[in-house]
C-alpha cells in the first residue's frame, strides 16, 4: 500500500445506492446525492468478516527457512483476537525468478507453504495478493519489480502452479495490488492502468482455474473507492473474469472519519456507493465485494506538507481503533454487498521518514495487541458466529 498519489483527482460527484439501511451506531454524516442506479440489498446478520494483512514471507519473519519468534507470536495474537481471514502478498518475483519451471521446494514456496500451513493450524482462513514480476518476464525494464510483466501470458504457469498446488487451502486469490496506482505497476496513465491491468486479469483468471477451477479470482483492490478505474477496467473487458470485487476504501486524508462526506469522489471511504451502483449496472450486482485492504495510520503530522494530505495521520492508537471500528459498522449497515474488511497491518518495519507505514501495524514485535487490533476482536466477541463469507 502508498498513498503518495491519491488525491489527483478527488472531486468526482458519486450516486448513492437506493434502499439501503441507515447508520444506527456509530452515527453518520447523512448524504444526499442522486441514485442513478436501484440495488435490492439485505442487510447482513452481523458486520464484515474480519480480516488482516500479515506479510509472512517477509525478510523479517524469518531466519533462512525458519520462521521466526515474531512470526509465532504475530500469528498467535491475530488468532487470540479472533481474525478470520489472512490476507498475504506473495510476489511472482521471488517465486519464479528465473523461466524454470515453478517448484514446491524453491525457497519462497516452502515459505509460503509454511505460512498457509500456520495460518490454518490456527483456524484461520487465508488468501494470497500476487504482484511483482521477474526480471525474465520484462526485458530491458529495469529492476524495479513492481511492474507488469511484458506478455501477460509469462505469469500462466506460475499461476497454474499455484492454484493446483494450494488451491484447496485458499480462500481466493487477488490479481496484483492497487493497479491504478504507478508505484505498483510501472503505469502512469488513469486510463493507460485499465488498459495494461485487464489483460493480466484475463490470463491471470484463466491460469487460476485451469489449476483449481474452484478457486475464487479477486479483481485487485484500487487504491480508495476508485469507481473510475473499475469503470475503465469493465470497458476494457473485465467482466466474466473475477468472482470478488476488491476495493482497498482508504481515506485520501486519514484525519477525516470513515463516515465523512465533507467532499465526494474516490478519497472518501463514502464513495462505496458509486462502485456498488457500477457493479449493479453492468450486471455484476450479486458478486460480492472484499475490502482487501484499509487501515489508519498513528503518526505525527508534524512537517508533512499541507498538499501531501495522504501522508497524514490519526494522533492516537484510540482514534485508530475507533476508525477501524466504526468502518466496519458502516459496511454493515450501508453496504451489505461487503462481506470481508481486511486492516493493514499485523506488523511492518519502519520503512520512511513519517512514520506513516510503521504507524499501520496493530501489533508491537512483542506480540503485543494495540488498540487497533482489539477493536478488530471486540467485533468478534460480539457478532462470532454470525460473521460468515
Amino acid at each position: 500500500m502508498d498513498r503518495r498519489s491519491l488525491l489527483k483527482t478527488a472531486a468526482i460527484t458519486a450516486p448513492v445506492v437506493a434502499g439501503l439501511v441507515s447508520l444506527s451506531a456509530p452515527a453518520a454524516a447523512a448524504t444526499t446525492p442522486k441514485a442513478t442506479t436501484k440495488t435490492t440489498t439485505t442487510k447482513n446478520a452481523a458486520p464484515p468478516v474480519v480480516g488482516a494483512q500479515f506479510h509472512g514471507t517477509w525478510e523479517m519473519y524469518w531466519n533462512g527457512l525458519t520462521p521466526n519468534a515474531m512470526f509465532t507470536k504475530h500469528l498467535d495474537t491475530l488468532q487470540a483476537q479472533g481474525v478470520q481471514m489472512i490476507r498475504t502478498d506473495v510476489g511472482w518475483s521471488s517465486a519464479q525468478p528465473t523461466t524454470a519451471a515453478p517448484d514446491v521446494n524453491q525457497w519462497y514456496h516452502q515459505r509460503l507453504t509454511a505460512v498457509i500451513d500456520a495460518v490454518r493450524a490456527r483456524g484461520m482462513q487465508i488468501f494470497l495478493t500476487v504482484h511483482q514480476s521477474p526480471a525474465w518476464s520484462r526485458p530491458g525494464t529495469g529492476s524495479e519489480v513492481k511492474q507488469y510483466p511484458t506478455d501477460p501470458n509469462s505469469i500462466k504457469p506460475w499461476l497454474t502452479f499455484l492454484a493446483k498446488t494450494y488451491g484447496a487451502k485458499l480462500a481466493a486469490i487477488e490479481v496484483w495490488n492497487e493497479p491504478n496506482l504507478t508505484e505498483f505497476v510501472g503505469v502512469s496513465d488513469p486510463h493507460q492502468q485499465a488498459v495494461k491491468y485487464v489483460p493480466i486479469l484475463k490470463a491471470a483468471y484463466t491460469a487460476i482455474k485451469a489449476g483449481r477451477a474452484t478457486l475464487p479470482v479477486i479483481f485487485a483492490g484500487p487504491s480508495q473507492t476508485d469507481d473510475a478505474f473499475i469503470a475503465d477496467c469493465y470497458d476494457q473487458g473485465a467482466k466474466g473474469f473475477f468472482d470478488i470485487m476488491g476495493v482497498h476504501p482508504y481515506q485520501g486524508n486519514q484525519t477525516k472519519a470513515p463516515e465523512s462526506t465533507d467532499i465526494t469522489g474516490k478519497a472518501r471511504m463514502t464513495n462505496m456507493p458509486a462502485i456498488i451502483n457500477l457493479m449493479a449496472a453492468k450486471g455484476d450486482g450479486a458478486k460480492p465485494i472484499w475490502w482487501t485492504e484499509f487501515g489508519y495510520s498513528v503518526h505525527s503530522n508534524t512537517g508533512i506538507p499541507s498538499n501531501q494530505v495522504w501522508l497524514f495521520g490519526v494522533q492516537d492508537d484510540a482514534t485508530a481503533a475507533s476508525y477501524l471500528s466504526r468502518s466496519f459498522y458502516l459496511a454493515w449497515n450501508q453496504w451489505p454487498q461487503v462481506k470481508l474488511a481486511v486492516a493493514y497491518c499485523a506488523y511492518k518495519t519502519p520503512s520512511d521518514s513519517y512514520g506513516h507505514q510503521y504507524g499501520f501495524r496493530m501489533i508491537e514485535p512483542d506480540g503485543t495487541a494495540k488498540p487497533q487490533l482489539k477493536a478488530l476482536g471486540d467485533i468478534r466477541r460480539t457478532f462470532g458466529a454470525a460473521q460468515k463469507l
